[in-house]
């Protein structure tokens, strides 16, 4: 496979519309709606897009597997100039997986909820809840990143918030760590709502009378080797009355769940989320992710796991 002319054509899309596949803008902000939030504010509530992205970049992996499998397919993706001759984007998008859209929204208005339950006080920027621009920089698409980064602070820092809430780790990671070294004078606090929660802990109150259930945890690559967020969703899985497992490789020593190499290594890909999945479910328990990269690919060989907030909302909210 041409990793090369995957690369382009990903950097091509963010640059022109701003997002790695062409999806509808207002698919991006359509979560909120339900919820009233208010329009920006000194802390405003960022996701950066990848949790509403991952379903279609799920259904442009499943497509580039099946080139990947095909001889016909391997080759033309060697000898075409653009991966636009035999790709249509679009097509590809319109064959994300309705449930998983659906999931992952509800992820994220479980997230803002548990933030109101917390007695925290926030906006949210709609169409301006820009994508991160992370997949390019992951790819080492540097100068193409450091164009859309300078883009997306300038319409943060407009916004006029302080605080920026981030909803998970690749987005975390990039505005907080990356960010300053490629865009002069930012300075925005970047903080995860899993801390958030976490220092707003007192304010929550967990169902009482339920009966609690094991739960075992897969931590994101970036969050526990970056960004330091390790404690902080096992005190709130705690403080909910559920049991948390840990797989043989936790914490800071976590096992990759496949991604963002998904994109242009679809086999090497599946073949790492098997070998994460089976150790997880050789723990026990319910198989609790925090990063939508990690839920499609998890997902995508069979896993049954479901993200942390959902867990979180039905013990605490």
């Amino acid at each position: 496979m041409d990793v090369k002319l995957i690369l382009s054509l990903l950097a091509e899309n963010v640059e022109r519309t701003g997002y790695p596949v062409p999806v509808d803008v207002e698919r991006i902000y359509s979560w909120a709606k339900p919820l009233n939030l208010p329009r920006g504010g000194r802390a405003v509530l960022y996701t950066g897009a990848l949790y509403q992205l991952a379903p279609y970049i799920n259904s442009l992996v499943r497509h580039l597997e099946s080139l990947e499998g095909r001889r016909a397919g391997g080759l033309a993706l060697r000898l075409a100039k653009t991966l636009g001759k035999i790709i249509d984007l679009g097509k590809v998008v319109a064959k994300a997986d309705p449930g998983e859209i659906k999931a992952v929204e509800e992820v994220l208005r479980s997230i803002a909820r548990l933030l109101s339950a917390a007695g925290v006080e926030y906006g949210y920027l709609y169409e301006d809840d820009m994508y991160s621009g992370v997949i390019l920089y992951d790819m080492g698409l540097d100068e193409a990143f450091a164009r859309h980064a300078k883009m997306v602070a300038e319409t943060l820092e407009k916004s006029g918030a302080s605080l920026i809430i981030t909803v998970d780790p690749h987005t975390t990671h990039v505005l907080r760590s990356v960010f300053p070294e490629y865009v002069d004078g930012f300075g925005l606090e970047v903080k995860n709502y899993l801390e958030i929660l976490s220092e707003n802990i007192d304010s929550l109150k967990p169902r009482r009378g339920e009966a609690g259930y094991r739960v075992v945890i897969h931590d994101p690559c970036f969050y526990a080797r970056h960004e330091g967020i390790v404690e902080e969703p096992r005190q709130l899985l705690r403080f909910a009355g559920l049991e948390v497992e840990e797989p043989p490789r936790s914490g800071k020593m976590t096992y990759c769940c496949g991604g963002p190499v998904e994109a242009v290594s679809p086999s090497l890909s599946r073949r790492i989320a098997e070998t994460r999945l089976r150790e997880l479910q050789g723990v026990g328990g319910r198989i609790v992710t925090m990063c939508p990269i990690c839920y499609v690919n998890l997902r995508r060989v069979g896993g049954k796991v479901e993200d942390i907030a959902l867990h979180l909302s039905r013990r605490l909210l």
